[in-house]
């Protein structure tokens, strides 16, 4: 009888498919995770119907009801899946570890027991972090499978003296970024009831934090409504030359750019550059000119609560309302001649200011709005940045605010399963934080495979549109754009403007070669000056230009 020589080949196939099929999935962890749902799944569904169809005990069949139904629910809500697996990971490393120090046969077994020990419990403070990792050691696993002389020739000592000193490593990074990050204390806790009236000035008190030298300030809570109508509170700092406290000093509302979405971001709790946050030399320059600032933090940012972030109404009723409550503070006198200022995020903000004031806030006239590097078409923004790593970043902080604040936006709808971990606490992550770095690898991993379905259509793609900057702006309007940004790019600004001027918006738009956008408002640019000559003439009530 021939031996089968098909058997024969059979092995070597399979081994070669474990080996790129591993390295694949090491390339991509969230295909694995992707795979271990199904499989999961699959397994609970498979169990739980054998229990439930055969069990011979009236307890086996509910044990088996119960996973049969489990498996159902996991597969309507599988992003609930991606939580189990990695709550599972960190007590099988929980436990493994815990098993291996009470053996402690060599030191080697208790150093690695020790190390894995360390790694579950950081598995449940890193879960988004764990998600890549299952989908690694899922990969290096087939790899093995293919090569499984090489895990045999790895010294055991060597294996415990890594696993170990990762494990410590990471801990102390985690212990290093937790007692760092800024916490917000009661100053920002809403009173009990929530003023339904807004721009009441509910809390105030002195703010030293690297404040220019020659200026006061204090960080203020006050009454501000959201999208919807809604009432909240927000925080902000305020800011006036010694000189002219009680002089009636013209008031520039500095809307700040993108810090983060959590209100661990607040500009307001930052240890140094807090007042002008983002546009730092241009805002001390304000007070330089003689000017107060008003920063809002924006709602959701130090207090508690869903920022909006890119929602023009809520992001300028907290701007409009931060300058009435500043002028409540009694130590003050300030003039009703307002500038808004806004970068980025902030020059989103502005725009939506100057719309919003005429219906919303006319006891607060506005002489001009500046926006640089505005996001006016918040859309476009994402569009343009959804393939880069930090774009990803962006996304997760517009995903978070959209669905905290519109009912019809549901993050399952855009983000796959497997990836909505990780986008949920990359938008817990501050941008200029220790542990953006963490976000940005995420986001370099996921790229832009992190979408399920395109984030520009259904309810996210039409309550984007809805914020797009198109309102009339009653107020001039000056608009300043880098010529090489690559966050919010002259494309988007240059289409924006010609949109408008056809509406009939009367604009000023200024483009600057060779300034990006962080540089646009640094002391060297050209703008910073023009910023400071277009305000002056504002306050002074000088004729405006138009490009358009």
């Amino acid at each position: 009888m021939r031996p089968d020589r098909s058997r024969r080949r059979a092995a070597p196939a399979l081994v070669a498919v474990a080996i790129v099929v591993g390295v694949v999935l090491i390339a991509r962890p969230l295909s694995a995770m992707d795979v271990l749902l199904v499989v999961s799944v699959a397994s609970l569904a498979v169990i739980g119907a054998h229990e439930a169809l055969t069990g011979s005990r009236l307890r086996d069949r509910v044990v088996g009801g119960v996973l049969l139904v489990t498996s159902v629910v996991l597969a309507l809500q599988p992003h609930w899946n991606v939580r189990v697996l990695v709550t599972v990971f960190a007590v099988v490393l929980l436990g493994e570890g815990l098993a291996r120090v009470r053996r402690r046969r060599f030191r080697s077994e208790l150093a690695l027991g020790i190390g894995l020990a360390i790694l579950g419990v950081l598995a449940l403070a890193w879960p988004d972090v764990t998600v890549f990792v299952i989908g690694v050691v899922l990969g290096l696993r087939l790899v093995l499978f293919g090569f499984p002389r090489l895990g045999a020739r790895i010294p055991r000592p060597l294996v415990a003296t890594v696993v170990l000193a990762t494990a410590v490593a990471l801990a102390g990074y985690t212990v290093a970024v937790t007692v760092i990050a800024p916490q917000p204390d009661s100053f920002y806790t809403a009173p009990d009831e929530t003023p339904r009236s807004p721009g009441l000035l509910l809390r105030a008190e002195p703010f030293t934090t690297d404040v220019p030298e020659g200026a006061r300030a204090w960080r203020i809570l006050y009454s501000t409504t959201q999208a919807g109508d809604e009432p909240t509170v927000a925080s902000a700092l305020v800011a006036v030359p010694r000189e002219r406290l009680r002089a009636r000093p013209s008031v520039v509302a500095w809307a700040h750019g993108t810090t983060g979405f959590d209100r661990r971001c607040a500009p307001s709790l930052r240890r140094t550059r807090t007042i002008g946050a983002g546009g730092i030399e241009a805002v001390h320059a304000a007070l330089d000119e003689g000017w107060a600032v008003v920063a809002p933090d924006y709602p959701g940012l130090g207090t508690r609560g869903v920022q909006p972030y890119l929602i023009g109404s809520g992001e300028a009723r907290s701007v409009l309302d931060a300058v009435r409550a500043a002028r409540r503070i009694p130590q003050l006198s300030l003039s009703s001649e307002t500038v808004v200022w806004g970068h980025s995020q902030g020059g989103h903000a502005a725009l939506w200011t100057a719309m919003t004031q005429p219906g919303y806030a006319p006891d607060v006239p506005l002489a001009g709005v500046a926006a640089m590097s505005p996001v006016s078409s918040p859309a476009t923004f994402l569009r343009d940045l959804q393939r880069r790593p930090v774009g990803t970043i962006f996304v997760a902080y517009a995903l978070a605010a959209y669905a905290g604040t519109y009912p019809d936006v549901e993050p399952g709808d855009h983000v796959r399963a497997s990836a909505r971990l990780p986008m949920e606490r990359i938008a817990d992550r501050c941008l200029r934080s220790p542990t953006s770095k963490v976000s940005l690898t995420e986001a370099r991993i996921m790229a832009d495979r992190f979408v399920a379905n395109s984030l520009y259509e259904g309810g996210l793609g039409r309550r984007l549109s809805e914020n797009d900057a198109t309102g009339t702006m009653e107020a001039p309007v000056l608009i300043a754009q880098g010529e090489s940004d690559r966050v919010v790019t002259l494309g988007l600004q240059d289409a924006y403007v010609r949109e408008r001027c056809a509406a009939g918006q009367s604009l000023d738009y200024r483009t600057y070669a060779g300034r990006g956008h962080g540089d646009l408002l640094r002391e060297d640019s050209p703008f910073v000056d023009e910023l400071l000559a277009w305000t002056a003439d504002r306050f002074a009530g000088e004729p405006t230009t138009t490009t358009c």
